[in-house]
């Protein structure tokens, strides 16, 4: 990782207007077609969530604003985000799994899968305090138009956090909601149209 001078930023003042707000965070919610990728996933008996889960680091990690971090009141930016996403087990409560990033799908589903399996067998709620991540949540009982999230002090406040909800058919195309938030110091609403606009993209064009 590397540490932003930010004496010579172009955000220097978006970053000091916004980093000592009680609550900095900004969210967008939209509706994301998927069609094209949810057929298919569906024609090859493949996991949806890791296609999409892959698309959405693909996208995150083409935006430099998405791999900024704020630690101990200095802001370092990642050359790579990887993921964590909450695992739904039997007995209706979670864990977390920890996977990394891969250019190639093959090597990011087959290592994502592995992280999965894992995480369905942990017994304990383990929060690893690792910051070059986005946080995920997956919520595929219900679609929804907003979402909010319980928030912890310090330097994990920067990390993004993305839920995906249920997917919904209008006429004959596939959607799904897609949260994003981020801290307003780090990320605009520019950053988050781009991530969803770049996300869209990736998931139309399969």
């Amino acid at each position: 990782m590397k540490e932003i001078n930010i004496n010579k930023w172009e955000r220097k003042e978006q970053y000091n207007f916004f980093k000592d707000f009680i609550d900095p965070i900004m969210g967008i919610t939209s509706n994301i077609e998927c069609t094209q990728l949810y057929l298919l996933s569906k024609e090859k008996e493949e996991s949806f969530f890791i296609h999409y889960m892959h698309y959405a680091l693909t996208a995150m990690n083409m935006i430099p604003e998405f791999r900024l971090r704020i630690i101990n009141d200095k802001v370092v930016q990642y050359p790579v985000i990887n993921g964590t996403t909450t695992v739904f087990k039997e007995n209706k409560t979670f864990a977390f799994c920890y996977f990394n990033y891969f250019e190639k799908f093959e090597d990011f589903h087959n290592e994502t899968l592995k992280a999965l399996e894992i995480a369905k067998r942990t017994k304990q709620l383990e929060d690893k305090p690792i910051l070059d991540l986005i946080h995920v949540s997956v919520i595929p009982w219900r679609s929804f138009t907003c979402i909010k999230h319980p928030r912890t002090k310090g330097s994990a406040d920067s990390i993004p956090k993305v839920v995906f909800g249920k997917v919904f058919k209008n006429a004959d195309k596939y959607y799904m909601p897609v949260s994003v938030e981020a801290n307003h110091a780090l990320v605009d609403g520019y950053h988050l149209s781009d991530f969803f606009n770049h996300f869209e993209d990736l998931m139309t064009k399969v």
